[in-house]
């Protein structure tokens, strides 16, 4: 180069070698780097998709997202929160403590003596507990009686039992006690934990929660298994297959993932394809004295050993599994083994398992339905996710399509039939959906703005779906029909047209029991109460709880906090990283924005009137902060009142009078809709407002709000004095018949 020419910079680089220069750079360093120039802080740099995605995976070992991979922007806020926002919530039947919590039931009203009743039932999220000083959650998964998460340390925590069905004794085959809050899974003797020390062999980079069993795969590449909180870990080694325990990620011998399926474990291990086995169960003595398994029995699913870096030819010079593809993702229902590939296609085949037989059948291609879009993107299969007998693909157009194993079986063993394969449901479609979570009847979606809807139904209404309402009748508001025996709480057809939220917001609940119990005017809402929840037709309830989903969707922004504040990055007080479920129940973890969760806390609370004393504390709203209408009912909510909201409610739409009111004295026709069970017979009038204040002297925003008046899609004007309400964002296309659809 002569003396004139200009020296080079490292603008007059490449762009391909600067993004080779990136991943060698810590969070400072490049955040340095990109802020050195207007060039270099342009977004396409700054908000390296690559680069975060591959950080937040790395460093807070968040499992890959497909859906999302590609934005950038994402990956860097999830960053920065990650490090102290990232919180467990679980919901749904806490059979066995699976749920992590230990809350109790208040007393009955009249007793002294302190009783403590655990709730078997948890309707909405909830934290989980002991979990704030387990350092940076980074996944959760839910077992069939259990929550398992994964902190940055790469230490695995677990909750409830892993196996449900083990007999309840400290004497062969051992008791599996269960554990209220989350336990350490810990290792053979000798080996260290992760929130001790750094170990490569027991840090975990990625578990699989199964129904009775947990699988991991450490830094190293090495295979964990554990079938009970109290017994160690076992290292899974296999006879026919040699694994590579060196950290590297391709290779011959190196495991890719592991999955804890129904009853069944399996691997995808380079150069051998997925491989089969039973999950290893040891009594105490053999886990206390073992540090590891051979596992004798094990089979390959055929066609799955094709890497497309390393293809294998045959005797023919043809290249095996050329046709098939690379393993990409794969799940493990009760009876199959799904996967898709890197061709775009999704395979199935059945697992036969019995004593003389261990075998895996071939693979059979499942056609994926495309409808109105003839591109390939239409039928090329990104990604496959399920449980139990339950499973989705993923396409490149955005369509989440969802079947069960019984649909695929026919297929499968050569018999007709003319069901179709795939359901096409409408909330999923082209809506940015990361993930689905399955449990045994219920399910849920996750979005990438961080949303979670729920789908299914929930056995004898154990708060499955995280929509509220068990015992109690908020959960008919949110679109939850109970039938049969049992109280099964079905979600109405209108709720398959946009989906319905789980709330994580406190307040949210609060705003819908005020709602539910008939809103200011209890009286004058009677009639729609009574059409709204308590008619056996779906439509006005399907209406009126869609009207309700949408006055709860952008929460922040309908109360003036979105956008406010230097730690709002656009991501809201509340944004699921993941959802999981299994069983009867589910969890979330959720990032969560304290001061935006403050704020608004404080944005829908007004005192009822202007204070007199001059010591009000700093951190509660004023009067000159918030400008409100006064409520005419102060009234607060007691513990024992929310016990006989069932009760009461049961009554009320029998006709009958509540449990504190004279039945001779009693008009079903203009009683209050709720009364406080405490209060004597002559107190009977005064209406309980819940959900209308959050303590003495405050009120909430919404004290003076109706329960809602609309006008629905079959011409029917729901009766009331007041004006009718208008949709937030419209009323939707109602999609009633989606599941007949091609």
């Amino acid at each position: 180069m002569s003396s004139e020419e200009s020296p080079t910079t490292l603008l007059d680089l490449p762009v391909d070698l600067l993004l080779l220069i990136f991943p060698h750079l810590d969070a400072a360093s490049f955040l340095s780097l990109t802020s050195t120039c207007k060039a270099l802080h342009n977004s396409d740099f700054a908000e390296d998709s690559a680069y975060w995605s591959a950080l937040v995976r790395n460093q807070f070992r968040v499992p890959n997202q497909p859906v999302v991979q590609n934005d950038g922007r994402r990956w860097k806020r999830l960053y920065k929160r990650m490090r102290t926002q990232s919180k467990c919530y679980a919901w749904g039947n806490d059979d066995k403590g699976c749920l992590g919590h230990s809350f109790d039931l208040p007393n009955l009203p009249g007793q002294r003596r302190p009783v403590m009743r655990r709730s078997r039932h948890l309707s909405c999220p909830s934290v989980m507990e002991g979990t704030e000083q387990l350092g940076i959650i980074s996944d959760m998964q839910s077992g069939g009686w259990s929550t398992t998460i994964l902190t940055s340390k790469g230490a695995l925590y677990s909750c409830g039992v892993m196996d449900g069905l083990q007999f309840n004794q400290r004497r062969p085959p051992y008791m599996q006690q269960p554990k209220k809050q989350p336990t350490a899974l810990i290792f053979p003797v000798g080996m260290p934990h992760p929130k001790d020390r750094y170990e490569p062999v027991t840090a975990i980079k990625q578990f699989s929660s199964g129904r009775s069993h947990i699988l991991a795969l450490s830094d190293s590449g090495r295979i964990w298994s554990w079938q009970d909180i109290e017994l160690r870990g076992v290292h899974v080694k296999f006879v026919h297959h040699t694994l590579k325990e060196d950290g590297r990620e391709k290779g011959t011998g190196v495991v890719k993932k592991v999955v804890a399926g129904w009853n069944k474990s399996v691997a995808l291990i380079e150069g051998s394809g997925l491989v089969v086995w039973e999950p290893i169960r040891l009594s105490q003595e053999e886990s206390e004295t073992s540090d590891a398994a051979l596992v004798l029995l094990s089979t390959v699913v055929p066609r799955t050993q094709y890497v497309d870096s390393a293809p294998h030819k045959t005797s023919d010079g043809a290249v095996e599994g050329q046709d098939v593809g690379e393993v990409q993702s794969f799940i493990v229902l009760e009876d199959t083994i799904l996967f898709n590939t890197s061709l775009g296609k999704v395979f199935a085949a059945v697992i036969t398992w019995t004593d003389t037989v261990q075998a895996v059948s071939e693979p059979v291609e499942l056609s994926i339905p495309v409808k109105g879009d003839t591109t390939a993107e239409a039928s090329f299969v990104t990604d496959i996710q399920g449980s139990f007998r339950n499973f989705a693909v993923f396409t490149k157009a955005g369509d989440v399509l969802t079947s069960e194993q019984d649909r695929i079986m026919p297929l499968l063993t050569n018999q007709h039939t003319n069901r179709r394969l795939f359901t096409r449901i409408p909330a999923l479609q082209n809506k940015q959906v990361i993930s689905l979570a399955f449990g045994d009847y219920h399910f849920h979606a996750l979005h990438s703005s961080g949303e979670i809807t729920s789908y299914g139904y929930e056995p004898q209404s154990c708060g499955a779906l995280g929509l509220g309402g068990h015992g109690v009748p908020e959960g008919r508001l949110r679109g939850v029909q109970n039938r049969g025996i049992g109280g099964d709480g079905h979600l109405v057809p209108h709720a398959y047209t946009e989906g319905r939220r789980v709330w994580f917001e406190k307040e949210k609940q609060e705003w819908i029991s005020f709602i539910t119990s008939g809103g200011a005017d209890p009286q004058e809402a009677a009639a729609r109460v009574r059409m709204a929840i308590g008619s056996p037709g779906p439509n006005a309830q399907g209406e009126v709880s869609e009207w309700i989903e949408q006055e709860g969707r952008d929460w922040e922004t309908k109360f003036g906090i979105r956008g406010q504040g230097e730690e709002d990055d656009g991501l809201g007080a509340y944004f699921a990283l993941s959802v999981s479920a299994a069983g009867w129940h589910s969890g979330a973890l959720v990032l969560v924005n304290e001061d935006m969760a403050e704020r608004l806390r404080k944005a829908v609370e007004v005192p009822e009137r202007a204070p007199i004393e001059t010591h009000e504390d700093p951190a509660q709203p004023t009067a000159e902060s918030s400008q409100a209408p006064s409520s005419t009912n102060n009234t607060l909510p007691t513990n024992a009142s929310i016990l006989d909201r069932a009760a009461d409610w049961g009554r009320y739409f029998l006709g009958l009078a509540p449990y504190n009111v004279n039945d001779a004295a009693y008009d079903p026709n203009s009683a209050h809709l709720r009364t406080n069970a405490t209060t004597n017979a002559n107190e009977a009038s005064q209406t309980q407002n819940f959900g209308a204040s959050p303590r003495p002297g405050y009120k909430y925003i919404w004290a003076d709000d109706h329960f809602p008046r609309l006008r629905l899609s079959d011409g029917t004007e729901m009766p009331g004095e007041v004006e009718f309400d208008e949709w937030r964002f419209g009323r939707p296309e109602w999609r009633l018949g989606w599941e007949d659809e091609e």
